[in-house]
């Protein structure tokens, strides 16, 4: 079969872990990178031996497929000039800054017939999969997600769409159902944006969901509980490891196959270009996690930190 030409758009903390891992794929042909650092691209160039430019437009018609790992705010522009020009993207999350440009991105590229799939990667982990297929319509949702604040992590938007929207991801496919009623807090610390959330929601189906998220915590979490009506089923998706608590007493503890996720996902997105999968997180679901975290933040009351005299 055909391999994939595949380029990278963005070179920053993340972007070069897509450029490492596709690589790796026996089925990807990693032709060319850009990014607006000149040094970056030189580097990145001759360290891969791949074609470099500060023009993300000068891939266009050397790929047929593309990764963009780029701020935020810029997501939009980007991944319209290659969907318009018949490219395969692959769209880190968020999606964009707006739900209307992510609707004009989906719209976009079901017009041109191409794929668009959005970087959900904590669904490439084996243990989320599992989870989700054992703990789906849930009564009740936990989620708690932490960080230590880092200086040198892209901080373009607030901690709703960098970590909750990893969480919201989940709570809308265990449940299938759209959010009906939201409370929510969020802190500003380091940062214009909210880097701490607490929220609080009501499903459409009658789950209900507390969600906490923050970037400045001390130690790195990253856990969900839901619980259902015969009994709770927990993922601690740093240890990629499962366990259920059954009512009548019974404890279970799931093993589960640990892969690197980011390499999945490219994978993924390489197989389904090639026509072998179908998108696990297609831009239709990104904007409806999107649109969730919209919904999230437009209920969202601020605080700041007093200021110690």
């Amino acid at each position: 079969m055909k391999r994939v030409r595949v380029g990278v758009v963005g070179l920053g903390q993340w972007g070069r872990h897509h450029v490492r891992n596709y690589h790796q794929i026996p089925q990807v042909d990693l032709v060319a990178v850009a990014d607006l650092d000149e040094r970056e691209v030189r580097g990145f160039s001759r360290r891969y031996q791949v074609e470099g430019f500060v023009d993300h437009r000068a891939l266009i018609g050397r790929v047929d497929a593309v990764s963009i790992v780029v701020p935020t705010v810029h997501h939009y522009a980007v991944a319209r000039d290659f969907l318009e020009a018949g490219v395969h993207v692959l769209l880190e999350k968020p999606m964009t800054t707006t739900q209307e440009e992510a609707e004009e991105l989906v719209d976009l590229a079901r017009r041109r017939g191409v794929l668009l799939l959005v970087g959900h990667v904590e669904r490439f982990k084996p243990a989320v999969g599992q989870f989700v297929e054992m703990a789906r319509r849930p009564l009740f949702i936990q989620c708690r997600r932490a960080r230590p604040f880092d200086p040198n992590r892209a901080m373009d938007v607030g901690d709703v769409l960098d970590l909750m929207i990893h969480d919201l991801d989940i709570v809308l496919a265990l449940t299938g159902a759209r959010i009906a009623r939201v409370s929510a807090v969020g802190a500003c610390v380091h940062n214009e944006d909210e880097d701490l959330a607490v929220v609080h929601l009501v499903l459409r189906d009658g789950c209900a969901a507390s969600l906490v998220a923050s970037r400045i915590a001390p130690t790195k979490v990253a856990e969900i509980e839901a619980t259902l009506e015969d009994r709770v089923v927990a993922l601690d998706y740093l240890r990629q490891s499962i366990s259920v608590r059954r009512f009548d007493g019974e404890m279970e503890h799931v093993e589960c196959r640990r892969e690197e996720p980011l390499l999945e996902e490219l994978i993924h997105f390489a197989e389904c270009v090639q026509g072998l999968q179908t998108p696990l997180v297609p831009g239709e679901a990104g904007l409806q996690v999107l649109a969730a975290a919209q919904q999230v933040l437009g209920q969202m009351t601020m605080m700041r930190p007093r200021v110690m005299a």
